[in-house]
């Protein structure tokens, strides 16, 4: 093993590295001497993709000891690990191997530490998802690196183990109320606001807040805590570190776990940035978020008034801050959250549907009964997008919408190009709502299309995604997480709905980063406004999402809903990405999107980033990726400033 320029240990190359490219590894890392430090970073060196290098943390034991889980990429040409610190010297190099492992080795090592994940992939693989027993399988492997939480605990605390300092004479005060009445409860509760680092703290009754905070004749915050939930002593130092830096900021609250009587943590909650339909619903009900009192000088009741709702009360005079930080513990479960209701249409359902298509009239006659037999709608503009269709069955269904003045058939010869096509029908829309649609999805239910509009009703959102589902009812789009995979992937991917493993979500209405272009609705004039799909750099992949990335970039919302359901049949009209050709477009792609939005892919507001962007969903990272203070715009960061 070799030290490269760079500091790392290059533990493959070459034919090496090959030997292993596409294969599953256990890697066994052993560093008495902390080399290393706490944490290591494996660094998977790829060639002809973008980007070149993946990382993927590794948390090592107070012995230096660690192992690694983890699936190469096909075209890896370099395995190497990076300290998190410069090695010393005199010290002795870290021991580490690397072995190939058969398929059957990786069942059982997942079958042993994961029952319950083993399971879940192998009842895909009972219905027929072959494709989603792979990927689930690989998530799953991946997922074997998570860190217990009290581990996790740990290294966070000796990567950072003091809060910011404040000097006694700065700061604006903080008014702290604790709600309940049980006296053991409220003690530990007040003995916790007691040990803050943070100087300038008072506790007063909730309806004494207010007022408090006027005869200061400066900015005052104010919080509630039920009683029993415990402050990490840097509490409320971290929260106000963002309200600090921008005193336009209204609010700003954090993470949080349960606490048992032992003073155990357990059951880490990580939340999204500011999402005000989760906060609706009690989803996103941030207890102990930090408020700027000015901000609920309209509000009567702050006692009664609940925390999702305090939020948005003060989103209206400002921006919401998330610090990523578990400072919050506590001792009884929060109570669950409703499932997110359907909205009431106000606006007529008169829209344009934009259908690429070549072929397959089996998959795009089923399209459009879905859309002209099976969805209510005030009025409908189908326009198809034929590329270079040529198979008699299509030119029969053509046939039999011929005199049917709710469909038109524009021809678009040459290479498919889903931005074009895409550009091509909006040019051609009547109406101002403009759905793009893939010809191998159909409706489940009627009322899809009224969801999607009552949500695209509301000024701020530019665009509304659907809830996609295989034909097993599997999850084939339930928004999209930035950064995951290359560039994006859709979140809880081949999940079932009703397994309980999506933390409720896909039950809830939320603004995400973007939605995929297989059903998505949108205006007209924000089409032209961010000049539509990118035809050039993003002729078949992620051109979805660069234009809820441009949209955003505005200041427009991205909304997912659950009560639009569709059934995907995911990309069986046109294909795999398999040949030399489209393998070359897609790095090409990949390069793009990285060049022009890298910021914003490496930190969705709405994925914490405590959590793993290479495992299943919401799966714990050996090491955050960045703790700064969150706000849900662009950019995504709040700023540098925040971090601490």
């Amino acid at each position: 093993m070799t030290q490269d320029a760079n500091g790392h240990f290059v533990v493959l190359d070459g034919d090496d590295a090959g030997r292993v490219a596409g294969y599953p590894i256990i890697m066994d890392i052993a560093d008495p001497q902390r080399v290393l430090g706490f944490t290591a970073t494996v660094c998977l060196h790829r060639r002809d993709r973008f980007p070149a290098l993946l990382t993927r943390p590794i948390l090592l034991d107070d012995r230096g000891r660690g192992r690694f889980y983890g699936w190469m990429p096909v075209s890896l040409h370099t395995l190497s690990v990076q300290p998190n610190r410069p090695a010393p010297a005199t010290a002795a190099l870290p021991v580490i191997r690397v072995r190939r492992i058969s398929y059957a080795r990786l069942a059982a090592l997942i079958a042993r530490n994961a029952p319950l994940a083993a399971f879940r992939a192998l009842r895909l693989l009972l219905v027929g998802n072959v494709k989603g027993f792979e990927y689930r399988f690989a998530r799953f492997y991946d997922a074997l690196n998570a860190p217990s939480y009290p581990a996790w605990i740990k290294a966070v605390s000796e990567a950072a183990p003091s809060g910011p300092a404040f000097p006694r004479a700065l700061g604006p005060p903080v008014f702290v109320t604790i709600a309940g009445a049980d006296p053991s409860q409220v003690a530990s509760t007040r003995r916790s606001v007691a040990q803050q680092t943070y100087p300038h703290v008072q506790e007063v009754p909730a309806e004494e807040a207010y007022a408090s905070g006027v005869k200061t004749n400066e900015a005052a915050y104010w919080m509630r805590l039920p009683a029993g939930m415990l402050l990490d002593k840097a509490a409320i130092a971290h929260l106000m570190q963002p309200l600090i830096a921008d005193p336009m900021l209204a609010a700003a609250y954090c993470d949080e776990d349960r606490i048992d009587a032992r003073g155990r943590c357990f059951q880490p909650f990580f939340k999204p940035a500011w999402n005000p339909p989760l906060a609706e619903t009690g989803w996103l009900a941030p207890d102990g978020a930090l408020i700027r009192l000015d901000a609920l000088k309209e509000l009567t009741d702050l006692a009664g008034t609940a925390s999702g709702l305090l939020l948005i009360e003060a989103s209206r005079h400002g921006q919401i801050a998330h610090v990523p930080r578990v400072l919050l513990h506590r001792s009884v479960a929060r109570l669950p959250a409703q499932p997110s209701r359907p909205k009431t249409p106000r606006l007529e359902t008169k829209v344009s549907v934009i259908i690429p298509t070549r072929d397959r009239a089996d998959l795009l006659s089923v399209c459009l009964h879905g859309l002209f037999n099976e969805t209510r709608a005030d009025d409908l503009d189908v326009i198809v997008i034929d590329n270079e269709s040529r198979e008699p069955e299509t030119e029969a269904l053509f046939e039999r919408y011929a005199a049917d003045r709710r469909l038109r058939r524009i021809p678009m010869p040459g290479p498919f190009n889903f931005s074009k096509a895409c550009n091509l029908g909006v040019a051609q829309a009547r109406y101002e709502l403009t759905l793009l649609l893939n010809n191998d999805v159909n409706p489940i239910e009627p009322g899809w299309l009224d969801q999607m509009v009552a949500e695209l009703d509301e000024p701020r959102v530019g665009a509304v995604g659907a809830f996609l589902l295989f034909p097993d009812g599997y999850a084939q789009h339930a928004g999209v997480t930035l950064g995951s995979g290359s560039v994006a992937r859709h979140s809880f991917h081949f999940r079932h709905p009703r397994a309980g493993e999506d933390c409720g979500l896909m039950a809830q209405r939320q603004e995400m980063s973007a939605v995929t272009g297989a059903s998505l609705l949108t205006r007209q004039s924000l089409w032209q406004r961010v000049g539509g799909m990118n035809e050039e750099q993003l002729a078949v992949a992620f051109n979805d999402v660069d234009y809820c990335l441009r949209l955003r970039e505005i200041g427009k919302a991205i909304l997912w809903t659950p009560h639009a359901r569709l059934i995907h049949h995911e990309s069986v009209s046109r294909g795999g990405d398999n040949t030399p050709e489209k393998l070359a477009r897609f790095a090409n792609e990949e390069r793009y999107m990285h060049e022009r939005w890298g910021d914003a892919l490496r930190n969705d507001p709405f994925y914490n980033p405590n959590l793993s962007l290479t495992a299943a969903d919401w799966t714990l990272s050996a090491a955050p990726s960045n703790l700064s203070a969150r706000l849900p715009s662009l950019p995504s960061l709040f700023s540098n400033k925040a971090a601490g």
